[in-house]
């Protein structure tokens, strides 16, 4: 074999190997290309994915933005309401008190004229047993007058109530569904009778009730509201007497609410060392105080 020969016979064999690398090269390239075709497969079901949550988080941001303007004008139309109700009820107020004053001016001028009239009988006839009983007559008129008066009093402080309850209600259902968990609803109701039962003798109403698929929000509402009847609402919760009156909801946790228009600071506080959520007016709607204070707790 000459040289040549040996040279071609070389070449030709460092040709071969060469074409061995090039084939394993060419293979392993191509294992590496479906993978990160797999992986960009991958990433593209990611990225679907992630748009369709956005698209689902923008359309429940504007669901949220547009029912929260509903409340706000909501809000609006019942506080003007309030307002024209509490305009005419201090307009009532006044003309009672003016009718009451001109009463009380004219039982003055015939208590006066009917001591002048008592004087001059005393003196005439001595009928002391009549001037009593005209005495006894007017005493009886004004303790009438004295009573009407109170009761239309309580009339109106009972129909502020009723007007603080109605701007409360609509909100609950929001707070019980997005901010307190008590899952879709399954009935809501205001001012609600119930008897106990195990003894049908009690009744007791209870102001707004939203029972929930996950739990129960029990709302207890104050146009005025005291520390006294934070004391009340806890010592009734703490009572277990609710399952008494709802058997049917007694499977379900009690979410306690306390609402009024405002709250002062220190009945906040006691309502979250009792785990029980102080709703009052916000911004611009109905807003729980101390969300996080009773959600901190262990039975929050």
């Amino acid at each position: 074999m000459t040289i040549i020969e040996q040279r071609v016979e070389q070449a030709e064999g460092r040709i071969d190997r060469l074409e061995a690398i090039l084939g394993q090269f060419m293979t392993q390239t191509g294992i590496s290309i479906q993978r990160m075709d797999r992986s960009i497969e991958r990433i593209e079901r990611s990225i679907e994915r992630i748009d369709r949550s956005i698209e689902r988080l923008e359309a429940a941001a504007a669901k949220d933005r547009e029912e929260a303007a509903l409340e706000r004008r909501a809000m609006n139309k019942r506080w003007g309401e309030l307002e024209a109700l509490v305009a005419k009820d201090r307009e009532e107020a006044a003309l009672e008190r003016r009718a009451m004053n001109k009463r009380w001016g004219e039982l003055e001028a015939a208590a006066a004229k009917d001591r002048e009239e008592a004087t001059l009988e005393r003196r005439a006839m001595n009928k002391r047993g009549e001037l009593e009983a005209a005495a006894a007559k007017d005493r009886e008129e004004a303790a009438l007058e004295r009573r009407a008066m109170n009761k239309r009093w309580g009339e109106l402080a009972n129909k502020m109530g009723t007007l603080v309850e109605d701007i409360v209600a609509p909100s609950l259902r929001r707070l019980a569904w997005a901010e307190l968990d008590c899952g879709e609803e399954r009935f809501f109701a205001e001012r609600i009778t119930r008897v106990r039962s195990d003894d049908p003798s009690q009744r007791r109403e209870f102001d707004a009730l939203y029972a929930g698929t996950r739990a129960v929000l029990l709302n207890e509402t104050k146009s005025n509201a005291r520390s006294e009847d934070v004391r009340d609402f806890v010592n009734f919760l703490r009572s277990g007497e609710f399952a008494l009156y709802f058997p049917e909801l007694r499977t379900l946790p009690v979410v306690p609410v306390f609402s009024s228009l405002q709250l002062a600071p220190d009945l906040v506080t006691y309502l979250s060392r009792n785990g029980i959520y102080a709703v009052a007016m916000g911004d611009e709607a109905m807003t729980i105080l101390n969300l996080d204070e009773v959600r901190t707790q262990p039975n929050g």
